[in-house]
C-alpha cells in the first residue's frame, strides 16, 4: 500500500506539473502580451507609492540625512488648523463640482440624445470645448472673466451689488470661481458619458412607458437613470480623482488665496514639495490624498454594483 502512495503521489505531481505547463502554453500569447504593462505599471505606479510611502515615514535634514519618524508627519498635518481647512476645502471643492456637474449634465445628456432636435451635433461640439482646452488656458480665460478692472463677471457684480468687488481677493467669492472653472471644464465630460449611456437604452422602453401613461419624471426615475447609473458612477469617479488631484488649475487661477481661502490638498502639496522643498510633508500629503481618492473609487463602485464591496 505504502508503495502504491508514492506512484499516486508521483503521478498526481507530473499532472500538475504537465497541467501547469499546458496552461503556460496555452496562454502563453496574452500573458505576452500583459508583461510589459506588468512591468510599466511597476515602475510607474508601484514602485513610486512605495517610494513616496517610505518619504512620508521620514524627516530629511538640509544636509540630506533622514531619520525615520514614522507616522510624525502625519500626526503633525493633523494638529495643524492649516492642514484641516485644506481638507475641508478639497472636499467642498469636489462635492461643489459634482452638485453642480450632474444635474446640468443629465439634462443636456437628455438633450441631445433627443432624435426629434434638429442641428443638436452643433451643440454636442460647442460642449466639448472646454474640455478639450487644456487646464490652464481655460484658467487663464476665467483670469480674464474675473479680471478686476476689465472682467465681464465683474461688471456684472458691480450692477448687482452696487460696488466693484475684487473677486479672486474675496474668499468666498474665489472659491465660488474655482468650483465654477472645474464644473465648466467637468460638465462637458460627464455629459458625453451619460449620453453615450443614454443612447445604449433601447427606444421601446420609453414608448412603452409613455403608453402606459409614465410622466417625464417616472422616465428619468425608472428607466434613464437605473440604465445610466454604472456610466453616471464611472464619469463621477474620474472626475473626483480629477478635481481631488488639481493642482495646476487652482493656482494658476489663485495660488490658493487669499490667504489659504483656495488652498486645496493639491496646492498644498504642491507648495510644500515644490517651493518650501518639505518633500517628506509633501508625501505624506500624498499619501492622504490617495487614501481619500481610494475611499471614493470604495463608494463609486458600490454605486455601480449595487452591492457591499
Amino acid at each position: 500500500m505504502g508503495g502504491i502512495k508514492v506512484i499516486s503521489t508521483a503521478n498526481y505531481r507530473t499532472q500538475k506539473v504537465c497541467g501547469t505547463w499546458y496552461l503556460l502554453r496555452r496562454y502563453q500569447v496574452p500573458y505576452t502580451f500583459l508583461f510589459p504593462s506588468f512591468v510599466l505599471t511597476l515602475i510607474f505606479l508601484v514602485f513610486p507609492i512605495a517610494s513616496g510611502l517610505l518619504l512620508s515615514l521620514q524627516q530629511s535634514t538640509l544636509s540630506g540625512e533622514a531619520r525615520f519618524v514614522g507616522v510624525g508627519n502625519f500626526a503633525l498635518l493633523f494638529r495643524e488648523a492649516r492642514f484641516l481647512n485644506n481638507l475641508r476645502l478639497s472636499l467642498l471643492y469636489v462635492l461643489g463640482n459634482l452638485s453642480l456637474s450632474v444635474p446640468l449634465a443629465y439634462s443636456a445628456a437628455i438633450l441631445i440624445t433627443s432624435p426629434e432636435l434638429r442641428g443638436i451635433s452643433v451643440f454636442r461640439a460647442l460642449f466639448l470645448l472646454p474640455f478639450i482646452t487644456a487646464p490652464v488656458v481655460s484658467s487663464v480665460i476665467f483670469l480674464s472673466l474675473t479680471d478686476a478692472s476689465s472682467g465681464p463677471m465683474t461688471f456684472l457684480l458691480t450692477r448687482i451689488l452696487g460696488n466693484r468687488p475684487v473677486i479672486l481677493a474675496n474668499p468666498t467669492l474665489a472659491m465660488w470661481t474655482i468650483i465654477g472653472h472645474s464644473f465648466w471644464r467637468s460638465f462637458s465630460f460627464i455629459m458625453l458619458f451619460l449620453a453615450a449611456g443614454i443612447t445604449a437604452i433601447p427606444l421601446e422602453l420609453y414608448e412603452a412607458a409613455r403608453v402606459d401613461g409614465a410622466s417625464s419624471w417616472q422616465l428619468f426615475s425608472k428607466i434613464t437613470f437605473p440604465l445610466t447609473k454604472i456610466h453616471l458612477a464611472l464619469s463621477m469617479l474620474i472626475i473626483t480623482m480629477w478635481t481631488l488631484q488639481d493642482a495646476e488649475t487652482v493656482y494658476a487661477l489663485t495660488r490658493g488665496g487669499p490667504g489659504y481661502a483656495t488652498e486645496v490638498l493639491a496646492v498644498r502639496l504642491f507648495k510644500d514639495a515644490f517651493v518650501n522643498f518639505n518633500l517628506n510633508l509633501g508625501a505624506a500629503i500624498g499619501m492622504i490624498l490617495l487614501g481619500m481618492s481610494l475611499i471614493f473609487m470604495l463608494a463609486y463602485l458600490r454605486l455601480m454594483t449595487g452591492e457591499e464591496t
